[in-house]
């Protein structure tokens, strides 16, 4: 109700809409109506965006870390970004609904400074999750630890929010992503460590060929274990999937034919989004960028609010959801 609400109320030039989601031009939300959002999912400026010589290295994706390029969106001083900080998050508590979620990406540089914002704002974070992106570019990796995690603040808007741990089975016909996570974690952390014990046990160095076949023959003897151990999140009666969700979460990131710098991937939009809300609840975005998180809603039936200051990314954004949700009913028909 809420999303043709909002489209009558604001400039007809300044929104689009595809399926439930609603994308608007603007650079607050200060229309929207106090406690009217389930789960603020969103990923704002991290503040990190520095002249570098990234664009040096052959295998980068994103040129630079001064991707915000001449638009300034993420080159602010640390006093006004703390203040920005502030100030967004005492937006998000005002829509968001009483018990209402959130999950905000931040870099570990501002994680405290995030965190105090949220609770100073009369919001409770709960947990960080760590991103981990196997994908990372090996930037400056002979002098640091290359840069192969994001973070995510998770938390509540007063108590008892949605967190949907367990999936009764007979609710859909497809494996979920929570569960195709559940599944694949469990399957590679028994394999990784039959691999590690392994290979501590060797009493030589073995040659790149010799690892090779040794990683394959652990794999091919531990394959029952591991299978077996795979699908150890559903219950013994066969009707519900019980899942213990760790506070951390490997997906790889967006790479090449990006439309935003900073894109998400949006399986791991997708997951967040089932883990933190139910079918059918609304999702703010106020910092929409490329629309990711419109095609997560759509992927998870929920309706979504969409905010992008940039007129590019908007019209981009805009186009996207459109085409996804044509291609989408063609599949259908």
């Amino acid at each position: 109700m809420i999303i043709s609400q909002l489209r009558q109320s604001l400039p007809q030039n300044a929104t689009t809409q595809a399926d439930n989601v609603l994308v608007v031009h603007d650079d607050n939300f200060n229309w929207l109506q106090d406690g009217s959002v389930d789960l603020v999912l969103t990923d704002p400026p991290f503040n990190i965006a520095r002249d570098t010589n990234f664009h040096t290295y052959e295998k980068n994706t994103i040129n630079s870390f001064r991707f915000d390029a001449d638009k300034g969106w993420d080159s602010y001083s640390s006093e006004v970004f703390r203040e920005l900080l502030g100030k967004w998050t005492r937006e998000f508590a005002r829509v968001l609904r009483p018990g209402g979620n959130f999950a905000i990406f931040c870099a570990d540089e501002y994680l405290s400074d995030l965190i105090s914002a949220l609770k100073s704002a009369g919001l409770k974070p709960r947990r960080t999750l760590t991103w981990r992106k196997p994908n990372a570019v090996p930037v400056n990796r002979k002098y640091m630890m290359m840069s192969a995690c994001e973070y995510v603040v998770l938390g509540i808007k007063g108590s008892k929010g949605v967190f949907r741990s367990n999936i009764e089975l007979e609710e859909t016909s497809q494996l979920t992503g929570r569960e195709i996570v559940a599944i694949a974690d469990k399957a590679a952390a028994v394999a990784e460590q039959e691999i590690r014990r392994t290979l501590h046990a060797l009493s030589h160095r073995p040659s790149v060929e010799e690892i090779s076949e040794l990683v394959k023959g652990v794999l091919t003897s531990s394959s029952s274990m591991t299978a077996k151990r795979s699908v150890n999140i559903y219950s013994e009666d066969g009707e519900r999937a019980e899942l213990c969700v760790p506070n951390y979460v490997s997906f790889n990131s967006k790479a090449g034919n990006r439309l935003h710098p900073t894109e998400k991937p949006v399986a791991l939009l997708t997951y967040l989004t089932e883990l933190l809300s139910s079918p059918g609840d609304l999702v703010l975005d106020p910092f929409a960028g490329s629309a990711s998180m419109g095609e997560a809603a759509i992927l998870s039936a929920r309706s979504a609010i969409l905010v992008e200051r940039d007129i590019e990314y908007f019209d981009k954004g805009s186009e996207r959801l459109k085409n996804l949700v044509t291609a989408k009913e063609n599949r259908l028909l």
